[in-house]
């Protein structure tokens, strides 16, 4: 392996995890207007830094090895509209895993539909930057709003891997989602709600 091998992968990461965190401020940014309520709003922050971890996780590193979807030798077919494609879905991800799971104090229905209004706002500013790229893909299916966990994961598995040319295999399928699906619960309750409550509690 010569030194540019030995570098490019580092770079390349590198350029992903900035690439990430622009669509994240682009997507936090829109609270300001779309959720100018700071209850909704501090929600809104941490489904966003949540979708943002999901992706780093699948395409750079992934600290919880029960997220692995075989993406990371994929990461030279993304692009800036694949890119903003995936990191929406796993935003609409952490909308469905709020409206299942829910958050002491918030409305599920109420809240879950304002959070979508937001996330409708966000594609449009990631469609309306030169420098994204974006395309609207749609959300991974029709009725993504009523889905359980388990359903929309497998739907963003599916998407994913068609966005990015990725022949599926049916039997790693079952297992990579069903993974997905448990360790995103659990970061779920672990990690945004106490985020939320503790924003929420910050004078």
């Amino acid at each position: 392996m010569d030194i540019l091998q030995m570098l490019f992968p580092p770079v390349a990461k590198a350029r992903l995890r900035g690439d990430i965190a622009e669509l994240n401020r682009v997507a936090l940014g829109c609270a300001a207007e779309a959720l100018p309520d700071a209850k909704r709003a501090a929600l809104w922050a941490a489904c966003c830094e949540a979708a943002a971890d999901l992706v780093s996780q699948l395409f750079v590193k992934n600290s919880d090895k029960t997220l692995n979807w075989g993406l990371q030798r994929h990461r030279r077919k993304l692009n800036g509209q694949r890119l903003a494609a995936i990191y929406w879905w796993m935003l609409l991800y952490q909308l469905v895993l709020f409206r299942n799971r829910g958050i002491d104090g918030y409305d599920r229905a109420a809240d879950f539909d304002a959070l979508c209004d937001a996330a409708d706002e966000v594609m449009a500013q990631f469609i309306a930057l030169p420098h994204i790229g974006a395309a609207h893909p749609g959300a991974w299916e029709e009725r993504w709003r009523t889905q359980v966990c388990l359903e929309a994961a497998l739907g963003i598995y599916n998407s994913t891997m068609r966005a990015l040319g990725i022949g599926i295999n049916a039997d790693a399928r079952i297992l990579c989602v069903s993974l997905f699906t448990s360790a995103t619960e659990r970061a779920f309750d672990a990690a945004t709600k106490p985020a939320v409550l503790r924003a929420l509690s910050d004078p």
